[in-house]
């Protein structure tokens, strides 16, 4: 949902006055360089975590919530890997590392919005509704996704002058795109707390009262997660934005198995006769993957 948050402007001079947290010079400060190591120690740990609840839970290995959790579970080793080599340059060619960045980013920022897409199956009978949301994700994801990768690869170029004409359209694409990502993920954690809220009403007891309502709360902290990530990039505080992500959707990743714990629960429930709907879209089960 947020932009790739690579810039070129890492590699020039800055003001004396620059934020804390912003590249100075092409070096990081002591306190910049922990905060970049705690950051991906964190991201990686649990992205290895991540992947191993994903092939331990899923008994059967396919669907979309299934590969779309894996992969982008997955995306978070590149994507810190090709920070490291951007931002500190151990002599690795930058093409490298900013393809690195481009491709985990499309696979995260994307991946979570399928993972979010895939459970809105279990609570809408629309067809409509889940189609159309799916060619959202599609659409954004090829236009934002290439129109940034074209951007980005343009503005290191050997060519100072069309460098740099590159490099004002990669910022204005980096804040298109932070935007919109930001607005399709609300989008659908939205359509998630609606019907949520719609089930809460129409299946009163209190086991279902209990486990929709951790629904709500785990989605309204996704949310805090996002808003959060846009905030601290807005802020311009480079080294603590861009490594913040992958934790970020890490943490995001990890709350979905607290949420499919709880969907399991509710499927399973003696006390309900039909907790979700029963018109659900074709080729989609949710415990056969569990079993």
């Amino acid at each position: 949902m947020h932009g790739i948050g690579v810039s070129r402007s890492i590699l020039t001079t800055r003001a004396p006055d620059d934020e804390l947290f912003q590249p100075k010079n092409g070096s990081f400060s002591s306190v910049e360089k922990y905060i970049i190591a705690v950051f991906v120690a964190i991201a990686w740990y649990n992205a290895a975590e991540l992947i191993v609840l994903c092939l331990s839970t899923f008994k059967v290995y396919r669907g979309w919530y299934f590969w779309s959790l894996l992969i982008a579970s997955l995306s978070l080793f590149p994507i810190c890997l090709g920070y490291i080599f951007y931002i500190f340059n151990p002599g690795i060619s930058y093409y490298l590392s900013i393809s690195l960045i481009i491709v985990s980013w499309s696979c995260m920022v994307t991946g979570h919005s399928l993972i979010l897409w895939s459970r809105l199956h279990l609570i809408i009978r629309s067809p409509r509704v889940l189609h159309l949301t799916l060619a959202i994700i599609i659409v954004d994801a090829i236009i934002l996704h290439v129109s940034t990768a074209v951007l980005l690869y343009g503005s290191h170029a050997d060519n100072v002058a069309l460098a740099n004409r590159f490099a004002r359209g990669y910022d204005i694409m980096e804040r298109v795109q932070l935007v919109v990502f930001c607005v399709q993920e609300l989008l659908i954690s939205g359509i998630y707390l609606w019907e949520t809220a719609k089930m809460l009403r129409l299946h009163p007891g209190p086991l279902h009262y209990k486990i929709l309502s951790q629904f709500l709360i785990i989605n309204i902290f996704i949310i805090i997660l996002d808003v959060a990530v846009v905030g601290i990039q807005f802020a311009g505080y480079y080294a603590l934005q861009v490594t913040f992500k992958p934790v970020a959707y890490s943490l995001k990743f990890k709350l979905e198995y607290a949420i499919l714990g709880r969907l399991i629960a509710l499927a399973t429930s003696p006390s309900s006769s039909e907790p979700f709907p029963s018109r659900k879209p074709r080729n989609f089960t949710l415990l056969p993957w569990l079993m």
